[in-house]
């Protein structure tokens, strides 16, 4: 059974490596990672799957709304209407700090899937946009990855030294970190607005 689940892996891990990159996908990406760091998965692969997956989502959804403008965001408005705060605190941001948004959205809560979109719309210029997130991209990637990899070398060492209890304990500890600092993100975005 176990040699069938790691045929799974090895067959389709880096196929939802590269879907998860796609998405807001930090949990495939630092959950792979940290399995590369036991073997399971060569580190570089997930490196530039997940970057050639983040880049190629945000290239698509910018000229999205690079070519249909301002009815897409009117479009989500219509069908999202919880997303309406969050397009118009990324405008607002965009408008003042164009630069700085294109750099940084992808670690900002609640706004990555649809902040390509709205650069797009704003008619941000097509090379500007490529060149900065081709930077973005890079640095999430990277962030992403090894913060990953270190999690994986973390409980390993936990593993080898100190047993399954203390290695338990890591986990534990990190997934409630993991949480609480998904919440801390979602309540200071909220009491911006």
């Amino acid at each position: 059974m176990k040699s069938e689940a790691l045929k799974f892996l090895q067959d389709y891990g880096y196929w939802a490596v590269f879907l998860g990159s796609l998405i807001e996908g930090e949990s495939i990406i630092l959950t792979s990672s940290a399995m590369a760091a036991a073997g399971y998965f060569s580190i570089q692969k997930i490196m530039i799957i997940a970057f050639c997956g983040t880049l190629l989502a945000d290239q698509s959804l910018y000229l999205l709304g690079y070519v249909y403008g301002p009815g897409v965001l009117t479009w989500i408005r219509f069908r999202l209407p919880k997303m309406t705060p969050y397009i118009d605190k990324a405008l607002i941001f965009l408008a003042r700090y164009q630069n700085i948004y294109i750099l940084s959205f992808r670690f900002i809560w609640g706004v990555r899937i649809i902040s390509s979109i709205i650069i797009g719309a704003q008619k941000v210029p097509v090379l500007r946009f490529a060149i900065l997130n081709v930077v973005a991209a890079a640095v999430w990637t990277v962030v992403s990855c090894m913060a990953g990899f270190l999690i994986g070398e973390t409980l390993l060492y936990g593993l080898e030294n100190y047993g399954g209890v203390v290695s338990g304990s890591l986990v534990l500890g990190g997934i409630f970190t993991f949480f609480v600092w998904k919440i801390w993100k979602k309540r200071a975005f909220h009491i911006q607005k």
